[in-house]
């Protein structure tokens, strides 16, 4: 029997005896008004994404249902940078989203997960690389077009 088969039968079996509920439990809450109502103030980053469709509804229902720790992603909301980390963010923000869209927390407590900054150690100032140095600022009135075109949803946490 192969590794992988065995690992597969292992998880399995672990996620069939999790203990799950019906009805999701609110367990923490999340103050909308602290994150920009999940909109980013940078233009880049709403372009990004307007373009991908993140699923920020599904993010923001991790932190109240599954206590996802999401603090540190306020400044990337906040904030008018477009940077190396900020991208690193919104990646693990699309990651988190897509999973969580898909239930694949279910019912998991998740306030133990540590989503953090990535660590650059001693080269760390490559993380602060601004991207909006290189973007053609004639590209501005496109990428607001875009941005003005694409149906983003607003995020709403019910109970």
């Amino acid at each position: 029997m192969k590794a992988s088969t065995i690992f597969a039968s292992v998880l399995a079996a672990v996620a069939t005896a999790a203990p799950t509920s019906t009805v999701p439990e609110k367990r923490g809450s999340v103050d909308l008004g602290a994150f920009n109502n999940f909109a980013f103030a940078n233009q880049d980053l709403q372009y990004l994404l307007a373009i991908n469709g993140f699923d920020l509804q599904a993010f923001a229902q991790l932190a109240a249902f599954n206590n996802l720790n999401i603090g540190g992603f306020q400044d990337l909301f906040v904030s008018n940078s477009f940077s190396l980390n900020d991208l690193l963010q919104l990646q693990q923000i699309a990651l988190l989203s897509q999973l969580g869209g898909l239930g694949v927390f279910g019912n998991f407590d998740l306030s133990a997960l540590q989503v953090n900054l990535f660590d650059f150690g001693l080269i760390n100032s490559i993380g602060g690389f601004n991207f909006a140095d290189i973007i053609d600022q004639s590209l501005a009135p496109q990428i607001q077009a875009v941005i003005q075109q694409t149906q983003i949803s607003a995020v709403v946490l019910k109970e």
